[in-house]
């Protein structure tokens, strides 16, 4: 298969970004469904079995003298990506009967076998097996030169650990330099941009965008300390860099847009942030998201199901028995929490009444949604296979193991509610319902709507990404926190942390070195997600 067919086909995969406030939003995403989830022996998907037990994730300490990120990558035997994308193929050949099982994001390396070539179809004999599996086709997008000025300033731009990899922004329509521009460079390319440290909704379509936007002064970039990156010589370009060194400006990210940085600095008398791909954007001309600390509780035999969530963040009254009914107390639930409760429960009504461990009532109303333990398992789910089940209607998500609960949390289903028979769920932005197995997982990629290469609207370095039924897929939303209540264009939206723990837990897991993983063949079984109304 061309690359350029596969180029296509990734697309596809990234266009489920195109979250909204309201179905008015950018341009619908394509209908491409990838195929590389079937196995080639039976066409089905494989079962998901037990891995390793359940843990939260932990952030990791600060360590002290470490080396420098591409120190790892001279330690030899190594192959590295110089493209947005390297893809991992099954075998040392490229066919439409074997699509990639995988991928390495650009300025990461991964441990070849050998270092020795495999000979292989196409690539002019040059593929090379990696750790733990797969072939690389050693092109214009890889290299084995680790000691560069381009090498070094991607490789310092990884990804960084933890919930969040990096920090992020929201555009009101930024230009993208290639280099540090000098100050008749920059005011030149903006002068048709208008005001500078300016910020205004840009409409209905935008609110879901703009969510966690701070304007707080406080809350303001500010550089990070460590002076202008060491990959740059004034306002020349990064020696081995793609792009033209004459003209600074390469595009303007647009406005409703999201993306990714991982420095802050000051030059030419202007704050800049440096974004993974390398590009350097004007801080006056981008508002920076604030982090969610919304997250789900693991769960164990004291603390289970049943629970309720409670999803105002201003929380909801206890109750307590008064007669025949119900009253308020002076207590109140804290918002976005769960309740755990003892499973009695009553119907007055419309509302059903549930008592909680702590004694007291809870009334299981629009502000409260109510998971229950699973009786039986369905769709040949066996008892130690990992599974997620998602309510729609609920808005709530829980990590099974055969019918023990393990997490559970709050997600975000598509803005137009549960889908109707016969209608597009992406013209209607609805999120789907069935058993999907998981088809492809990216740990950090950019996400659009738009057709082909993405120009009109855009989320950089998407984290803890997991298509369920391409282009719909489960993914983190640093955009906005509403979770519990529809606000996607149909995707499953998750806070950063659980979108850590769901994409740890869930099958096939991503192999030391590669930033994307396929379902099947050598990868593995895929976990099912069961969505329903």
């Amino acid at each position: 298969m061309s690359r350029l067919r596969y180029t296509g086909l990734f697309l596809s995969l990234l266009s489920c970004g195109a979250e909204a406030k309201r179905t008015d939003q950018p341009p619908n995403v394509p209908r491409d469904v990838p195929t590389w989830v079937v196995t080639e022996s039976s066409g089905e998907a494989t079962p998901a079995t037990t891995a390793e037990p359940i843990a939260e994730p932990v952030a990791a300490e600060p360590k002290v003298d470490e080396p420098p990120p591409w120190a790892i990558d001279q330690e030899g035997n190594r192959i590295g990506s110089l493209s947005f994308r390297t893809w991992i193929w099954s075998e040392p050949m490229r066919s439409r009967k074997h699509l990639a099982i995988g991928a390495l994001r650009v300025g990461s390396s991964v441990k070849m076998k050998t270092g020795e070539p495999t000979p292989g179809q196409g690539c002019n004999n040059k593929w090379y097996e990696i750790e733990p599996h797969g072939f690389i086709c050693s092109d214009v997008t890889t290299t084995f030169k680790f000691d560069t000025p381009y090498w070094k300033a991607l490789a310092s731009l990884r990804p960084g650990k933890g919930a969040y990899p990096f920090q992020y922004a929201f555009s009101m329509g930024a230009p993208m330099y290639s280099r540090i521009p000098t100050k008749a460079e920059w005011e030149s390319a903006e002068r048709d941009m208008g005001p500078i440290n300016r910020f205004y909704s840009l409409g209905k379509w935008s609110e879901g965008h703009e969510a966690l936007v701070t304007t707080d002064e406080e809350k303001g970039f500010k550089a990070d300390g460590k002076g202008i990156p060491e990959w740059y010589d004034g306002n020349k370009g990064i020696p081995g860099s793609p792009w033209n060194p004459v003209m600074p400006k390469v595009k303007v990210i647009p406005a409703g847009s999201g993306f990714a940085y991982a420095r802050a600095f000051e030059a030419e008398g202007r704050l800049w942030l440096q974004t993974p791909d390398l590009f350097v954007i004007p801080a006056d001309r981008v508002w920076p998201y604030e982090r969610s600390d919304f997250k789900g509780v693991v769960l164990d035999d004291e603390n289970t199901l049943p629970l309720a969530w409670v999803k105002p963040a201003g929380g909801k009254e206890k109750l307590k028995k008064d007669g025949d009914g119900y009253a308020k107390t002076d207590g109140r639930y804290d918002g976005r929490k769960p309740v755990y409760l003892t499973g009695e429960n009553e119907r007055k009504g419309k509302i059903v009444y549930w008592q909680t461990k702590g004694g007291d009532y809870i009334a299981d109303d629009e502000d409260v949604t109510v998971v229950l333990p699973k009786k039986e398992l369905k769709f040949n789910i066996k008892a130690d296979e990992r599974w997620i089940d998602a309510s729609i209607l609920g808005g709530t998500m829980t990590a099974f193991i055969g019918l023990k609960p393990v997490y559970t949390t709050m997600w975000s289903p598509g803005l137009g509610g549960v889908p109707v028979k016969g209608n597009d769920p992406k013209k209607f932005a609805t999120t789907e319902v069935g058993v999907f197995p998981i088809q492809w997982k990216d740990k950090v990629e950019l996400m659009s709507p738009d057709p082909g290469a993405p120009t009109v609207f855009w989320f950089a370095d998407v984290p803890w990404i997991q298509y369920v039924h391409a282009p719909m897929a489960m993914h983190t939303s640093y955009w906005h926190e509403n979770f519990g209540n529809p606000m996607s264009a149909e995707c499953l939206n998750t806070s950063a942390q659980d979108g850590e723990f769901l994409f740890d837990f869930t099958l096939p897991k991503l192999p030391e070195g590669w930033g994307s993983v396929g379902a099947g063949r050598q990868n593995g079984p895929s976990t099912k997600i069961n969505i329903t109304p």
